[in-house]
């Protein structure tokens, strides 16, 4: 065979795969584009939802506060030994007719696959308004409950907002979600670190 042809038919299919490669790129490229937009919209109604159903009948005011679970600990935000505070995505000040009523701060907890997002309520009395996960990569079945089982985050409305919370394995109160002990102390660190943030302001 000749050699010529031979090198000829693989530059060939080099360039063929990578047109066909710069193609698939530039249609990804192009669909993010159109869909990044309605994802971020989808994201702040979500969040403004469970804004609104933890703190009734409030308004909210963004603190426009982002902080990584590093710069979270080192504002003074101190767990229950052995836990981790969370990533802070957002913060935002609860008024009704003028007063203060609360906080809700957005965070994101690591869980058994990776980062849930969950919005949290605390009162201006130090107590927690309520939780709510507004999304998750848990187990279905198992920590996919912390969102889809509504009666479980339920247990954390009306806990001392002291950033002390754990689970009933670790010897505090909040009963853990049945072969999920990873995700309930997410979502509990979730609690915690924005209840101990909240102090922090005072």
């Amino acid at each position: 065979m000749d050699n010529s042809k031979k090198e000829g038919g693989i530059v060939q299919l080099v360039v063929v795969l990578g047109l066909i490669t710069f193609i698939c790129a530039l249609l990804l490229g192009v669909i993010n584009g159109v869909t990044a937009d309605k994802i971020t919209q989808n994201g702040i109604e979500t969040r403004n939802a469970a804004m609104a159903e933890i703190i009734p009948d409030a308004d909210f005011e963004d603190l426009d506060t982002a902080l990584s679970a590093e710069d979270v600990a080192a504002a003074g935000v101190t767990l229950p030994a052995g836990r981790t505070a969370a990533q802070i995505d957002g913060v935002y000040k609860a008024t009704k007719d003028g007063e203060e009523i609360g906080y809700c701060v957005q965070v994101e907890p690591k869980g058994f696959g990776g980062n849930l997002t969950m919005i949290v309520g605390i009162n201006a009395d130090g107590t927690v308004a309520g939780a709510k996960v507004t999304s998750h990569a848990e187990t279905p079945g198992l920590g996919a409950k912390s969102q889809a089982d509504p009666n479980w985050i339920t247990q954390f409305a009306g806990q001392t907002a002291d950033g002390q919370l754990k689970v009933t394995k670790d010897g505090g109160t909040i009963n853990a979600i049945t072969g999920a002990t990873i995700t309930s102390r997410a979502v509990t660190d979730g609690v915690n670190t924005a209840a101990a943030y909240v102090a922090t302001l005072g």
